[in-house]
């Protein structure tokens, strides 16, 4: 008496449209995606650069400003001595922040500017300086040298 019947799916020319039409706003809506997507990541990719040059160049800027306060220190520890060399102590810790902060932009050690060497040699020259200015009773010239021709190796690795 009952007859079981099946649910039919007919295949209409309408519904095949509908199908297509859905999938073309789909795909029309993925390619707009990967548009933006690819924007962005070039975008990003110049703001990096752009981020690393700025340090860099702060970076060559202080060292810039640390060796022009040593030229003014002389061979003779004077009364201002202490204070130059400390100006001087600020701006490598001033290229020593610049560098982390690179660093921690980056995401690890590719955005490492300044190996971390150089910043242990500029402290122990700056620690000799500080007995020597203390001491008073040596020429200094060595010691001063010796710090202004670190800074300056340091001021020439810095990138571009």
């Amino acid at each position: 008496m009952y007859r079981k019947t099946t649910p039919r799916f007919e295949v209409t020319n309408e519904s095949l449209k509908n199908q297509r039409g859905v999938l073309l706003i789909t795909c029309a809506v993925l390619l707009i995606l990967l548009a933006v997507l690819g924007f962005f990541t070039v975008r990003n990719m110049g703001y990096q650069d752009r981020v690393q040059s700025q340090i860099s160049q702060r970076m060559y800027s202080a060292s810039a400003s640390a060796i022009e306060e040593i030229g003014r220190l002389g061979s003779i520890v004077t009364s201002n001595a202490s204070a130059r060399l400390a100006r001087v102590r600020q701006y490598v810790y001033y290229m020593e922040q610049l560098n982390s902060l690179s660093i921690s932009l980056a995401g690890g050690e590719a955005g490492r500017l300044i190996s971390a060497d150089r910043f242990t040699t500029l402290y122990a020259d700056l620690e000799t300086m500080e007995n020597l200015i203390q001491l008073s009773t040596t020429s200094t010239l060595d010691a001063r040298t010796l710090l202004q021709n670190h800074l300056t190796e340091l001021q020439d690795a810095l990138p571009g």
